[in-house]
């Protein structure tokens, strides 16, 4: 099956670790939560094994290798096999009263129920295989680029691996041919400009990656897979271009009702979606009018968009960026422990690295972290991608802009300190079930990674300097944008052309970027889930304050937030707050 967009790694290992009982004896003389949990916690392992097994992309990305050469099938009878194992887990999975489990239990059981359920919207209710094609050439180039991009097994191993998935990529793509039915122009656009991403990961990025690798023998197969891989992609944009660009069929949004239900499964949020929607456009109008005041304080006399094009002329040499990263993490991680923010796992270190080469055409910079259940290559790097010296000067300084001293390590204070990097260091060390390992909210990932982006400039990051909040700002505006042009894109028919100009004129993005994001909406509907994440965690820190009243701290705060791996909010909040919750996530 394609991976879930949800379920970025399943696991077959590890035994679930029970919740805390309560105090009601069974004839076992075990605790009666703990005897449901205990049954929850087989049911899991049941169905994470199995769906591990169907989806060989999935469990690599976890950091399980056991299926490495596979790439998986994907056919409609595959599809049916995956719906039919969803509904017998629910069937199961319903048959234990989340009531008489203990709370953690319960959100556990919670998580895997909308899981499924969003799996049956996504697959069963919306189709999405017949009518995305980008979802199986992303299948066929991260399966390749996962084995790359990690040294979890010898290069020689990983280069079998890589060859036996090449091999198979032409049936993924027939299989792709046979499923599609509807694909609108924008998906189509969409999956056509990734395939042609894929043929130059296939053709020089892995070739570059496994360079001098195995002996003569071996290489020649690798270049007849790669051809095999190169081939097949192309083929594949063909014909998504003379099929469906050509005369597309459908369209890409989800509607209402879809919309509702997935902000339910995946985040746990349920309330009507205008309500939804007025949020996100409070939030936006809010920052712009805080980014106006900003940019006034910081030259009265000049337009917003003026004051930051002058910040970002303020950057780094080419020879100075690494330099320049390595020294934000060492500024953030000191203010970090400065100010209580968090208390740090004592192996919370990481450096500043050069992307590798064969990473350089995907990403600036990036924290590149391992899979939940990676035993291996279990270290993280942040990675930050020099200038390219073949780029004319134009170019290069174009590139280093986004590097300006002020937005850079708001950046990395996303990534890793106390972002991203911070979550995954302190989720190493906790005792997580495999439900808290593996089914994450997005709102939650990168909501908690926004929310410090900001949280650390309210804590006195830049001692004031309104340049500083105004790069924060501008980190928070298009997101704020991504949250109403997806809800607005998906439910009231904006169109493309009409969410870029919300970008451009609300956001401050300039028109290739506002383009970008408003293209990204097409395919990822709530990418909202930045802003609504970081919302809820203020109001959830709120709440928590007013609980724990003297005793409070905000080290203790994010202590409490991030004990239970990355759920969504709404369904964290009865867990820290007890009889206090209130019910409101915002």
């Amino acid at each position: 099956m394609l991976p879930n967009v949800r379920f970025c790694a399943l696991v077959v290992l590890a035994a679930l670790l029970g919740a805390a009982p309560v105090p009601t004896a069974q004839p076992s003389g075990r605790p009666a939560a703990q005897a449901a949990d205990d049954r929850y916690s087989a049911v899991a392992k049941a169905y994470f094994d199995e769906t591990f097994r169907a989806n060989p992309v999935s469990a690599t990305a976890a950091g399980i290798h056991r299926y490495d050469r596979l790439l998986g099938s994907y056919s409609a009878g595959d599809y049916a096999e995956q719906l039919a194992r969803d509904h017998r887990y629910l069937d199961r999975i319903g048959a234990i009263d989340p009531a008489a489990m203990s709370p953690r239990g319960a959100l556990d059981h919670r998580m895997l129920e909308n899981s499924l359920r969003d799996d049956l919207l996504l697959n069963e209710a919306m189709q999405l295989w017949k009518h995305q094609p980008d979802g199986y050439v992303q299948t066929a180039s991260g399966a390749v680029f996962l084995l790359i991009s990690r040294k979890f097994a010898a290069p020689d191993v990983r280069l079998r691996d890589a060859i036996a998935r090449e091999e198979q990529i032409p049936l993924l793509f027939a299989q792709a041919r046979e499923n599609l039915t509807a694909v609108d122009g924008d998906t189509a656009a969409i999956a056509i400009d990734d395939a042609a991403g894929s043929v130059q990961l296939f053709a020089k990025t892995v070739p570059q990656a496994f360079a001098g690798v195995g002996d003569a023998a071996l290489r020649a197969r690798f270049r007849r897979s790669t051809a095999t891989a190169v081939a097949a992609t192309k083929d594949f944009a063909g014909y998504l271009t003379r099929r469906w660009k050509a005369h597309p069929s459908g369209t890409y949004a989800i509607g209402a009702d879809n919309y509702s239900a997935r902000l339910k499964y995946e985040e746990g949020i349920e309330m009507p979606l205008d309500r939804y929607l007025a949020i996100g456009e409070r939030a936006l109008a809010q920052t712009h009018a805080e980014m106006v005041a900003t940019a006034k304080r910081i030259d009265p006399n000049a337009t917003t968009e003026q004051v930051l094009a002058r910040l970002y002329k303020i950057h780094p040499t080419s020879a100075r960026l690494l330099a320049a990263a390595q020294g934000d993490l060492v500024k953030l991680r000191a203010f970090v422990v400065a100010h209580h923010i968090i208390d740090l796992p004592p192996d919370a270190d990481i450096s500043v690295t050069v992307t590798p080469e064969f990473l350089r055409a995907t990403t600036e910079a990036s924290m590149d972290a391992p899979g939940p259940l990676e035993r291996v290559a279990t270290h993280a790097y942040y990675n930050v991608t020099p200038v390219d010296p073949r780029d004319p000067p134009r170019i290069q300084e174009q590139y280093l802009e986004a590097f300006n001293d002020f937005e850079r390590p708001i950046i990395s204070a996303h990534e890793v300190y106390p972002g991203h990097f911070v979550n995954f260091t302190i989720d190493k060390h906790l005792p997580l079930t495999l439900t808290e390992k593996l089914l994450t909210a997005n709102s939650f990932v990168e909501g908690w990674a926004h929310y410090d982006e900001q949280m650390m400039v309210d804590q006195g990051w830049g001692d004031g300097d309104p340049r500083v909040r105004l790069m924060q700002l501008r980190e928070a505006i298009w997101r704020n944008a991504r949250y109403v042009a997806g809800v607005k894109m998906h439910t009231q028919g904006m169109t493309v052309a009409q969410a870029q100009r919300l970008f451009q004129t609300q956001a401050f993005l300039d028109p290739a970027s506002a383009r970008a994001e408003a293209r990204r909406g097409t395919q990822d509907a709530t990418y909202g889930y930045y802003t609504f994440g970081k919302l809820a965690i203020l109001k959830l820190r709120a709440d928590y304050k007013k609980k724990m009243g003297s005793a409070y701290t905000l080290a203790r705060f994010h202590h409490d937030l991030l004990q239970y791996g990355d759920p969504a909010i709404p369904l964290l909040r009865p867990l820290l707050l007890g009889a206090d919750d209130d019910g409101k996530i915002l």
